[in-house]
């Protein structure tokens, strides 16, 4: 199973070459909303959960796409971790 830093690492990389955006790998803040700081509208969190699913062969229910479970690279990250280790068990 990946490690929470791995996934991390991924999701950064994709919304840095994805998106246009001023942050770069060191000031991209890890616990602020992606959509609040003007980084990705509704159709890139689409993008994002599409490449999260892809990537990691997981299934994100509708209902866990919310602000409170994905509104952060931090938070996506978890609930990436979160969703593998059940499909695992």
């Amino acid at each position: 199973m990946p490690r929470l830093e791995r996934v991390r690492d991924d999701i950064i990389e994709f919304v840095l070459t994805n998106f246009v955006t001023d942050f770069d790998r060191g000031s991209l803040p890890l616990d602020k909303s992606l959509v609040e700081l003007g980084v990705l509208d509704s159709y890139a969190v689409v993008e994002l959960v599409s490449f999260l699913e892809e990537r990691w062969s997981i299934s994100i229910p509708d209902a866990d796409i919310t602000r409170e479970k994905m509104g952060s690279i931090d938070k996506m990250a978890n609930l990436v971790v979160a969703i593998l280790r059940t499909k695992s068990e």
